[in-house]
């Protein structure tokens, strides 16, 4: 073992920087996600939808409310928005997932094109929704449920599906 760790020091020492940085990346966005969770939203937030119609917090408050933070240029947003629009289809009576993206409209309806999503994109262009609550990188998932954060997570997340059936439905089936 030893023959092995000198052989391969300087191997060994690339692997754990590299893992060191990681871990220096991802902690800073776990402690903001984990202060979000099991907070009350005090506000009735307002969401402009991509052809202007306005809706709240209020509107959905029966709901399971999925906020995703997102951008055109984000590959593991690319990924995660399949998973995102099956699981909508799949528990349209008890979820409502908000697309939520600072970029411009017409950008948006350029990368629409090609991407199909039935659940409603909304334009946070003023960065109001984003600052509220504090979302650090993408694509980030806020679940509210009873106007109360129920959990919060920043990355791609491949059980996302089975995440919200969960919460929205007490089951993962």
């Amino acid at each position: 073992m030893l023959d092995y760790i000198k052989q391969n020091w300087l191997s060994l020492l690339i692997i754990t920087l590299l893992i060191g940085y990681l871990l220096y990346q991802r902690i800073p966005l776990y402690i903001s996600n984990s202060k979000l969770e099991n907070q009350e939203i005090t506000v009735n937030l307002r969401f402009q939808k991509l052809n202007g119609e306005i809706i709240t917090l209020e509107d959905l408050k029966n709901k399971t409310i999925v906020l995703n933070f997102w951008a055109t240029w984000c590959m593991p947003c690319k990924i995660e928005m399949p998973l995102l629009e099956n699981t909508y289809n799949d528990l349209k009576d008890h979820v409502e997932i908000l697309g939520i993206t600072i970029e411009e409209k017409d950008t948006v309806i350029r990368y629409l094109e090609n991407h199909k999503v039935s659940y409603p994109i909304i334009l946070d262009t003023d960065y109001s929704i984003t600052e509220y609550f504090n979302i650090m990188g993408y694509p980030s998932i806020i679940i509210i449920k009873d106007n109360k954060i129920v959990s919060a997570s920043t990355g791609l997340n491949p059980l996302i599906k089975w995440k919200i059936r969960w919460y929205a439905t007490n089951s993962i089936f």
